[in-house]
């Protein structure tokens, strides 16, 4: 067995190739610039890039399939030309904000999410869509297809835009009971489905990759390319998180806590606090994904520091600060928030600073923060019978041993690490494998992908001080929120 699986991610576009039982043969990795804006074909030519680079040794060169995990929300309009008319806007563009408040005012926001599972937020297509419409109605007008991050590579590898039912249970454009494009999403902004790309399975193989194109990636072979799914479903699946009971939270630049279900489940409350997308399989993925993770470390160490420190340097830092309910405590809404507040509006604040703190306690509050949003979002789930016994953490943050033990004692659960950072591109591979039919089943599968190798139990002295410290974060939201319209 060997795999080339791509992440074509928020902040990076990272490529492994996966040999027998899932032994990690070759990574790469290809930094892209994090904006509420990014360039599709800079994120294109990455991609080439990345594949290229762990394909280098001629035995790699040789693959059985190529599959793709990838952002969700993102939008990029596509000219009649082929070419890109806009940047591919993300998940951190606000703008769309208003698009949803005028949406709100057209239909029921409520229907429209257990319809969707996507609750009226500015993150989703559907809300980028409205905001081209009314704000840039010539563009929207001279748009042949609105595509995703994922479904532009997947176009220019090979020619037609077609997307996974995981990558588009995220847009708030698909059903997630039929699983196909939803009437109401495209009667509300007034297009049919021939504007979106094509509606595939992600875990059946679509079509033998093109000579020339596997030429292009560094391949002397024609492999079968397999869609994949989302970077969070497929997370989910890298960590094995897919039976009842195991959470999976994700560290990355952004971040999420996840459960899976065999059926859609939505908020019983009108408050929409997760949302309810689709893995694959029969597999549903409800849970609530924050946009200010391991953003806020980069924005620290990049804007305020100047990138003169290292994040290993700076996490050292914060192990040398102890846990106290007198340390600063940080609401990390840099770039608004998704969950569970829905608030694009939402500014960061720094509260508790006194002289006496220094960079690593500022550092371990930037780490504390948004796992007190995932434990938010945890809590809005198990008022719906949506519990956790234990989660499993994966993405770039999690090799952060002080990170994972805040993570087990704010949310007062047992982390398990399973000592594989990309845990998407894990999931992808796990996935193509299954396709390919190396595995009779995930849980076959996943018995030879999956090794717990640390795990972190709450400690309860630490959970005391932590639930406090939770429940001040929340104060502090729920004070200064009606003050966030104010700076915007």
């Amino acid at each position: 067995m060997r795999i080339l699986a791509v992440d074509i991610g928020t902040g990076s576009i990272k490529a492994a190739i996966f040999e027998d039982n899932f032994k990690l043969s070759s990574i790469a990795r290809v930094e892209l610039e994090v904006g509420a804006e990014q360039d599709p074909e800079a994120m294109y030519k990455g991609f080439l890039e990345a594949c290229r680079s762990v394909s280098r040794d001629s035995k790699l060169r040789f693959i059985d399939a190529l599959v793709l995990s990838g952002q969700m929300h993102g939008l990029v309009c596509i000219g009649v030309d082929g070419k890109p008319l806009t940047m591919l806007h993300t998940y951190i563009d606000t703008r769309p904000a208003e698009a949803v408040k005028f949406m709100e005012e057209r239909i029921d926001g409520y229907r429209l999410y257990t319809e969707t599972g996507c609750p009226p937020l500015f993150i989703y297509p559907l809300a980028k869509l409205l905001w081209f419409k009314l704000s840039k109605p010539s563009i929207f007008n001279s748009t042949r297809w609105f595509l995703s991050a994922k479904d532009y590579v997947v176009y220019r590898l090979i020619g037609e835009p077609y997307i996974d039912r995981s990558t588009a249970s995220g847009s708030q454009l698909l059903n997630i009971h039929s699983l196909s494009w939803n009437d109401e999403s495209l009667e509300l902004v007034g297009m049919d489905e021939s504007k979106l790309s094509r509606l595939c399975d992600g875990e059946k193989p679509l079509i033998e990759l093109p000579r020339s194109i596997a030429l292009s990636l560094g391949l002397d072979c024609n492999p079968p390319i397999f869609l994949g799914a989302s970077d969070g479903a497929l997370h989910s699946l890298g960590v094995g998180a897919v039976s009842d009971g195991i959470a999976a939270i994700n560290l990355g630049t952004s971040g999420a806590f996840r459960l899976s279900s065999d059926r859609p489940v939505v908020d019983r409350s009108r408050s929409m606090r997760f949302f309810c997308y689709y893995l694959g399989y029969g597999i549903w993925i409800p849970g609530g994904a924050v946009n200010n993770a391991g953003l806020c470390l980069r924005w620290f160490r990049d804007s305020i520091l100047g990138s003169r420190h290292s994040y290993e340097d700076l996490i050292r830092e914060a192990e040398s600060v102890d846990l106290d309910r007198l340390n600063p405590l940080i609401l990390p809404f840099l770039s608004g928030e998704r969950f569970p507040i829905r608030d694009p509006y939402a500014k960061a604040l720094f509260f508790g600073l006194t002289i006496d703190h220094r960079r690593g306690h500022i550092v371990r509050a930037l780490m504390e923060a948004p796992i007190y949003t995932l434990r938010w979002i945890a809590d809005s789930m198990s008022e719906n019978m949506l519990n956790a016994r234990v989660a499993r953490i994966g993405g770039g943050g999690s090799s952060s041993k002080l990170w994972r033990r805040i993570c087990s004692g704010i949310l007062n659960l047992r982390i398990e690490y399973v000592g594989f950072e990309e845990s998407s591109l894990m999931g992808a591979a796990i996935m193509a494998a299954l396709g390919l039919g190396y595995y009779s089943s995930i849980d076959e599968a996943l018995d030879k992908a999956i090794n717990i190798m640390d795990a972190d139990d709450p400690v309860p002295n630490e959970v005391e001080v932590y639930e406090e410290r939770y429940r001040l974060y929340r104060s502090l939201y729920e004070s200064v929120s009606r003050y966030h319209p104010l700076l915007t």
